[in-house]
């Protein structure tokens, strides 16, 4: 049964089970429009008070930037959080489901959405195939089958534009994680393209030294195994950090892991 038919968002109760289905006929194009959804959605939630929902990604394309995460934080997940709603599975899921959409950049953002919600209202699973949702909410949220394939990536040509295709082919369970290795890929590509340039001014011995530090060993460790006294070391680092303008470890990290770490 319709309970909301919006300009973008179809929202629909199917009462035998209590379950909300959310579809995204069209994707907003401001963040008005988005708010604007997403307010009817909470209305409907507090008319309807479901049991269980499922996100339908397919058409939705909307950046959702960190003003949008903090707008969804505070006036859709915390007032459902403080409704009392705590039913979990076994593994910390609540039973609200979400079916990735063709444009996985934006779905990296709804995960986002989830991942920095201060409040942890809501921990969501994401599937493949609506499907797949709704055998994971129909049976009572155990686990779908643990049954992992290695991911596959393809290159399938150009397109009518002259853009290379990519293909990643991976299992249906394990499309969360496979999302996020791809988010940390394009992160960690755009940070070289950035940061190439100071990287390329540090001499063999400070990336060995960046090396060894990066993976946690302690200033005498990395003397030892490089056969150099403790203040070169420290003369190295020193160097590094002015060389790559950076002040904390996790700026160091981020320099090992995009351009020596495999």
């Amino acid at each position: 049964m319709n309970i909301y038919n919006g300009p973008f968002l179809n929202i629909k109760i199917e009462t035998d089970n209590n379950r909300l289905i959310n579809l995204w006929k069209f994707s907003p194009n401001t963040f008005e429009e988005f708010k604007s959804e997403l307010i009817n959605y909470r209305i409907a939630v507090e008319k309807a008070n479901p049991s269980q929902v499922i996100w339908l990604q397919q058409n939705f394309t909307f950046n959702v930037d960190d003003d949008a995460k903090l707008w969804v934080e505070e006036n859709i997940l915390k007032p459902r959080s403080n409704s009392g709603v705590t039913q979990i599975d076994k593994n910390g899921y609540h039973p609200v489901a979400f079916v990735v959409g063709r444009d996985v950049l934006s779905h990296m953002e709804v995960i986002g959405v989830f991942e920095k919600s201060v409040s942890k209202a809501f921990r969501p699973k994401h599937f493949a195939t609506e499907e797949e949702a709704r055998n994971w909410l129909d049976n009572d949220f155990f686990d779908l089958p643990n049954k992992i394939e290695n991911p596959k990536i393809f290159y399938k040509g150009l397109d009518d534009n002259g853009k290379a295709i990519i293909e990643f082919k991976s299992s249906p369970e394990d499309i969360t994680n496979m999302i996020k290795s791809f988010k940390t890929m394009l992160k960690e590509n755009e940070f070289i393209k950035m940061h190439l340039n100071e990287f390329t001014t540090l001499s063999k011995r400070e990336i060995e030294v960046l090396t060894h530090i990066s993976n946690g060993e302690k200033h005498q460790k990395v003397a030892e195994t490089l056969f150099i006294s403790i203040h070169t070391v420290r003369k190295h680092i020193k160097n590094i950090k002015s060389k790559l303008n950076i002040k904390s470890k996790k700026e160091l990290l981020n320099y090992f892991n995009a351009f020596i770490k495999k």
